[in-house]
């Protein structure tokens, strides 16, 4: 077992991959009448298979993170300036609760970022959370961990703000 963690750890590209066949996979079992779907499933296998301590470099995360970020948004695209009309003051008011309950809870600046983006399930804060990150004047190791806790925090929220949005 531990030559097959060897090989994803040389080869991120492999647990990505590995993440994604998986969570597709564990997406399309139903129990019963419950199914997690393939988003929720690849996020929490991705979670799981991060905790075999991958590191992916920069520019890989950076390319499937954009295609994740083009595939949600091809999809949903035409809508959002309908539902920005329609649904803006309540969006402004779930970031608003977002902030307030990051505080009140002590969460530092990734925590608070993760939450905001699982929560509302908007995947797009990652990416915008980051790029703020690195023009906050933090030093690069505490950079670095707010950067590494937001797709964690992301993942563990994802579940409970798509259960809220139905």
């Amino acid at each position: 077992m531990e030559w097959i963690f060897n090989q994803l750890r040389e080869r991120p590209e492999l647990a990505i991959f590995l993440t994604i066949f998986l969570g597709f996979w564990l997406g399309k079992l139903r129990i019963g009448k419950f199914t997690l779907g393939t988003v929720t499933s690849v996020l929490l296998v991705g979670v799981l298979v991060g905790q075999l301590n991958i590191a992916v470099p920069g520019p890989i995360k950076s390319v499937f993170f954009l295609l994740f970020l083009f595939a949600v948004g091809y999809k949903v695209g035409p809508q959002f300036f309908r539902g920005l009309k329609k649904d803006g003051l309540p969006q402004v008011g779930f970031a608003v609760l977002t902030w307030l309950l990051a505080l009140m809870m002590g969460y530092n600046a990734g925590e608070a970022a993760g939450l905001l983006a699982g929560s509302q399930t908007i995947s797009a804060v990652i990416g915008v959370a980051e790029d703020t990150m690195a023009n906050m004047g933090l030093d690069e190791a505490q950079r670095q961990s707010y950067v590494n806790i937001i797709p964690v925090s992301y993942a563990v929220t994802y579940i409970f703000g798509t259960a809220g949005s139905a």
